[in-house]
């Protein structure tokens, strides 16, 4: 992939994955309007190597805060985070060999947008309280909901956020929760494609990748907690309308 390919991606990466509109579906949606097939798993994985650097930017504190602390603060800290992976298998597992057959179909990407229009209405209506953090089950049911994200077009920031708002989250731990909650489903894809060796080819063209998204993601990721924080995250419902139409239009 050329260089401004390589910034390109980088930067819609950064910027669709914290915002609520599903990075996975605007990238089926891009090959399918230009009639190309990425094939760059290594190119990709780098944009999202960028998007990890953005979330320990701005959380990078908290984190450290946290595990600097006592044995009860790391574990107060850790155990949800453990429950959410844990809900996070079941769903992943049962829609992974759809959801990548529907990466090539459409109009399964715009069922998808569809479902992240849904939830970002219902986001709208929901009035919790405005504290506290998920606990054992709860951080199961955020979990489950990262998991059935992997469908192309399903938000995974959409879903766990507005999972967690309806859980009666507030905002500020509602957005740091699912935000530190992708680390390592990407630490993940990340040891995948080193193991897979996916990074062969000229760095310069990764290392743009990365740091397009890097900078993009740090902007998107602070403009979602500012909107979450105001409730205005539902605007992004009528994008993704607009993006369903266009899937079932392409479909």
């Amino acid at each position: 992939m050329s260089i401004w390919g390589a910034l390109l991606l980088g930067t819609l990466q950064g910027l669709t994955e914290f915002l609520p509109v599903s990075s996975s579906g605007h990238l089926a949606i891009l090959e399918h309007l230009l009639g190309t097939q990425s094939g760059q798993l290594g190119l990709a994985v780098a944009a999202h190597v960028g998007t990890l650097v953005a979330v320990f930017w701005v959380y990078g504190a908290v984190v450290v805060r946290a595990l600097s602390g006592g044995p009860a603060a790391r574990r107060t800290f850790l155990v949800p985070y453990g429950w959410a992976l844990l809900g996070t298998v079941p769903g992943a597992l049962l829609l992974a060999p759809a959801a990548e057959r529907a990466f090539s179909e459409p109009s399964l990407v715009a069922a998808g947008f569809l479902g992240t229009t849904v939830l970002l209405l219902a986001l709208s209506r929901v009035r919790p309280r405005t504290g506290g953090r998920p606990k054992g089950r709860d951080a199961l049911l955020v979990g489950f909901a990262q998991g059935i994200a992997v469908w192309p077009g399903l938000s995974r920031s959409g879903a766990t956020v507005a999972t967690l708002r309806g859980l009666g989250v507030g905002p500020d731990e509602a957005a740091e929760f699912s935000f530190l909650l992708a680390a390592p489903t990407v630490a993940a894809a990340l040891g995948r494609e080193l193991l897979r060796g996916g990074f062969a080819g000229p760095i310069w063209p990764l290392l743009l990748a990365a740091a397009a998204a890097a900078l993009s993601g740090i902007a998107s990721l602070r403009w979602t907690v500012r909107l979450l924080r105001e409730g205005r995250l539902w605007w992004f419902a009528v994008y993704t309308l607009v993006l369903a139409g266009v899937g079932l239009w392409l479909g």
